[in-house]
């Protein structure tokens, strides 16, 4: 073992068998050199054993009983001992340490990612990428460091995924790019394009060729084919047409208070940047809601929905406050 720091020497006699194991508490400074450590897995004759086991004391400097005092015990009763060496050290890497207990967690996470890899799978950075065993990835998929993917993902072919992303239950199609986000039980289908930036809830599907920008959350909802929700966005509890597309700031207001309500948004409908959309509430096919409304009735088919007063400007208004404050400052 590289660093036997810890772990128990074992002892061997002038014909290579097995002498004795020392705990490393116990060991001479000429034991501590010794590079072969005990991995703590044992084969035993449990009659023999149970009969040393009444011989081992606590005569070391833990005043604690060492069940590997048996190993020396059986050899002075004439018995054979053994020991076989592991072809990889990491496989036997005991964890008795939060720095050890990461040095086994780096080994694992290596030999994961390795297979991925071996699979067809680019991870940019193997020490910052954290795939659980389980999740499947397709080849050509790309991914970035300090991206988390857990058993019940599953990703396609030729995606994109990270850097800084976390996938949770998530179900990715093909050539889809995942940016900066976060998928939590919730499918995305071929073509898409999510963050950077986005939170992606459970239940909701977005399907191909759609477009979820930074900032934007969305829960339990569809978003159709070709739609974009690119900007600065909640949508919750709803369901998005195809070739539609929500402006910057977009709303949908899903709960009362007591009860959550659905939005409805036909194909190829256009809501206006910071739209509040009240529900229940339904935008027709084909329809535009004018930038800063609330809409809280349905909007049929191939119509213009705006709430909003009409703009007031007072001229000169800038001019006279700033009077107003230089004369109150000069007489201050």
């Amino acid at each position: 073992m590289r660093d036997p720091h810890g772990y128990g020497r074992i002892v061997r006699a002038e014909d290579g068998s097995v002498a004795a194991i020392i705990e490393e508490k116990d060991a001479t400074d000429e034991e501590r050199l010794i590079d072969e450590t005990n991995s703590g897995i044992y084969c035993f004759d449990s009659e023999k054993l149970f009969a040393a086991l009444e011989q081992v004391g606590t005569d070391n400097e833990q005043r604690e009983y060492y069940l590997t005092d048996v190993v020396k015990i059986l050899r002075e009763q004439g018995e054979k001992v053994t020991a076989s060496i592991a072809a990889d050290a990491d496989e036997i890497a005991g964890v008795n340490s939060r720095v050890q207990l990461a040095f086994a967690d780096n080994v694992m996470r290596h030999r994961v990612n390795e297979g991925y890899m071996l699979r067809g799978v680019t991870i940019i950075e193997s020490a910052l990428t954290f795939i659980t065993p389980g999740a499947r990835i397709g080849a050509d998929t790309v991914v970035y460091p300090m991206t988390f993917i857990d058993a019940e993902t599953t990703i396609g072919e030729g995606c994109v995924v990270g850097p800084s992303s976390r996938l949770q239950g998530a179900k990715v199609g093909d050539n889809t790019t995942i940016d900066n986000s976060i998928v939590l039980q919730s499918t995305i289908e071929d073509d898409a394009t999510i963050g950077p930036f986005a939170h992606i809830r459970p239940g909701t599907l977005v399907k191909t060729g759609a477009k979820v920008g930074g900032f934007v959350e969305i829960k339990n909802s569809e978003l159709g084919i070709d739609s974009k929700v690119p900007h600065l966005s909640y949508i919750g509890d709803a369901q998005i047409g195809d070739y539609v597309n929500i402006g910057a700031g977009t709303i949908t207001c899903n709960y009362d208070g007591f009860e959550k309500y659905r939005t409805v948004v036909e194909d190829g409908a256009f809501v206006g940047s910071d739209t509040m959309l009240v529900a229940p509430v339904k935008v027709g096919k084909g329809s535009f809601t004018g930038a800063g409304s609330v809409i809280s009735k349905d909007v049929p088919e191939d119509s213009l929905a705006i709430e909003r007063s009409e703009q007031r400007t007072i001229g000169n208004w800038a001019k006279k406050r700033r009077k107003k404050r230089d004369s109150n400052n000069s007489k201050a």
